[in-house]
């Protein structure tokens, strides 16, 4: 039986009355360990979770509907998820940590402008930490910008990746947002802050979405390159997510570049959440050499 039908059937059962015209963005977990139908399960089942966003007329009026339903293993029939929602108007903090490179900041705080502009969304903010860049004052630079809410964390001593994330992260006091990790050599496409709501559970998953690594010379345009799978660069959960796995190591890696984020990934996991992975189009990160970049 299809996707498409199977909710049909309980979506109608629960008395909506309302036709289902067609599916308008789809995600599949397989094989999901440790997911509760409700709070009252004690076992673990085994299936697919599913991410519906679905177009459904009811009363002459058009409604957009964004849930996960679940589909356990040998089943005929969709289930409800009572205890996997994603929560919709929750404000989000992309978070980054830098150092000189001015020419990469300014194209990140743009690129976040034009996330603004398209969406309108005033429910998230740019918070950059900064290690004394001298190339570029990046208060300022923000100050010009159209951001309606951002913050600069003035850091001092030598650059830190992990630390200057942390402190980005303990910037965020509101247990119930969301705090994503992102990297200056990107382009986030413009739905980027509602997908990282529609992909973090607040006690039970975190997100990390893979980007498109171009090569060498080339752009958006005259893309080639390879799905990057080997780092957790952008890494999204709830505040309230982040104290409980204790956030990144800032004492191993203090100075140390790279690693940091598996390790973050393998706290995670070890207190019990999941970690969501996909590759999202639109997502590019650009070739940069590392030369001139915090000690190297």
């Amino acid at each position: 039986m299809k996707i498409l039908d199977m909710y049909s059937k309980v979506y109608n059962e629960s008395s909506h009355r309302g036709e289902v015209l067609g599916v308008h963005y789809m995600d599949t977990t397989d094989n999901m360990k440790n997911n509760y139908l409700d709070e009252s399960d004690s076992h673990a089942v085994a299936g697919t979770r599913i991410l519906l966003e679905m177009d459904i007329k009811k009363d002459e009026e058009v409604l957009h509907t964004s849930e996960y339903v679940y589909l356990a293993t040998g089943a005929s029939s969709l289930c409800h998820t009572s205890n996997f929602q994603w929560k919709r108007n929750v404000d989000v903090y992309l978070v980054v940590s830098v150092k000189n490179l001015g020419v990469w900041v300014q194209h990140l705080i743009h690129n976040v402008e034009h996330i603004y502009k398209v969406t309108g969304d005033e429910r998230f903010e740019l918070v950059i930490v900064d290690y004394q860049s001298g190339d570029l004052d990046v208060a300022a630079e923000l100050r010009a910008s159209s951001l309606p809410r951002w913050k600069v964390i003035s850091m001092t001593g030598g650059f830190s990746r992990s630390g200057g994330l942390q402190a980005g992260i303990d910037y965020v006091t509101n247990p119930d947002a969301i705090v994503m990790t992102i990297d200056m050599h990107l382009t986030l496409p413009p739905g980027f802050v509602e997908y990282t709501r529609r992909h973090v559970v607040q006690g039970k998953m975190g997100f990390a979405p893979m980007f498109y690594r171009l090569n060498e010379g080339r752009t958006e345009v005259t893309r080639a390159g390879f799905w990057e799978t080997l780092t957790y660069g952008l890494l999204g959960m709830y505040k309230s997510d982040w104290t409980t796995t204790g956030g990144f190591d800032v004492q191993k890696y203090t100075t140390k570049w790279g690693g940091e984020d598996w390790d973050a990934v393998d706290r995670l996991r070890s207190k019990g959440l999941e970690l969501f992975r996909l590759g999202y189009p639109g997502l590019v990160h650009y070739y940069h050499t590392r030369a001139g970049m915090w000690g190297h």
